[in-house]
């Protein structure tokens, strides 16, 4: 427990840091982040689908990892923000592409598609979410791509933590044995609670300004369906662990696994975020 405290602590001190960093140097640095996330968990990904795909395979979803997000902030600090999602999307369907050539024509193959979309697409809404435009004179208030973005870092564990003490203490029937045998349906509740309180905690701190005709109703839809998300992308990520038969993605955080056992339900969340602030 120890080691699993201390390593979500570090965590955290990282996730804060670097929006410090974002909000006080500049809002570009927070793609370092993305990067990481990325980088790590599209080679996690790979690995934990070793068994499914040839050794070039590997390599070639690797590399991809490491480049995908500096192609993104590199086109769009060159031509200008929104240039760099069409690239990085031609970037996903040429990787597809060799991996399927160099792959074979199969069905293997095609399971090296999963590292290739899985998580980066869902990382692109999340670096979208931080290039959203901010609204001159209205501070924080205005930047529509700070409260996106940290929504999701608040939704996220507000609903994994309030879904795991639900649960634990109420019990009851399962959610979904065959995937994640200690998920239960009041745990599921509850995380969705847990994810109405992060949103609503966002809100009530920093107002921001949407153009929606009930701000606070808005933040507790994002609350609900970004906690539905989360556990969506959660159950995601144990249906993968299941069929490869592991039981984190990494080793890198000890005590909570992999990267993509952190991110999982965020990087499912940060779908919902950019779609929302582009509307409102």
């Amino acid at each position: 427990m120890k080691t699993r405290v201390i390593s979500g602590a570090v965590f955290v001190a990282i996730i804060v840091g670097m929006f410090l960093l974002r909000q006080f140097v500049d809002w570009r640095i927070f793609q370092l982040l993305n990067f990481v996330f990325c980088a790590i968990g599209t080679f996690e990904v790979a690995r934990a689908l070793k068994g499914y795909l040839k050794k070039a395979v590997n390599i070639i979803l690797i590399v991809y990892g490491a480049i995908f997000v500096p192609i993104y902030a590199l086109v769009n600090y060159l031509l200008s923000v929104g240039n760099g999602y069409i690239v990085a999307l031609g970037l996903m369907a040429l990787t597809g592409l060799i991996v399927i050539i160099v792959g074979g024509f199969d069905s293997k193959s095609l399971i090296g598609l999963v590292p290739v979309f899985y998580p980066s697409l869902l990382i692109l809404t999340m670096l979208m979410c931080n290039d959203l435009g901010v609204v001159s004179g209205l501070g924080i208030a205005g930047d529509k791509g700070f409260i996106a973005t940290l929504l999701i870092f608040v939704i996220s564990p507000f609903t994994d933590t309030m879904a795991y003490f639900t649960g634990s203490l109420l019990k009851g029937p399962k959610l979904c044995p065959k995937l994640s045998p200690k998920k239960t349906i009041s745990g599921a509740i509850g995380g969705l609670i847990g994810g109405i309180a992060g949103a609503l905690l966002v809100y009530f701190i920093f107002k921001p300004q949407v153009n929606f005709f009930s701000p606070v109703l808005l933040f507790i839809l994002i609350g609900i369906f970004g906690g539905v998300l989360t556990q969506v992308g959660d159950l995601f990520e144990s249906f993968i662990k299941r069929k490869v038969g592991i039981k984190d993605m990494g080793k890198i955080m000890p005590g909570h696994g992999g990267v993509m056992d952190r991110i999982d339900g965020m990087s499912f969340l940060s779908v919902l975020t950019f779609a929302v602030f582009m509307l409102v």
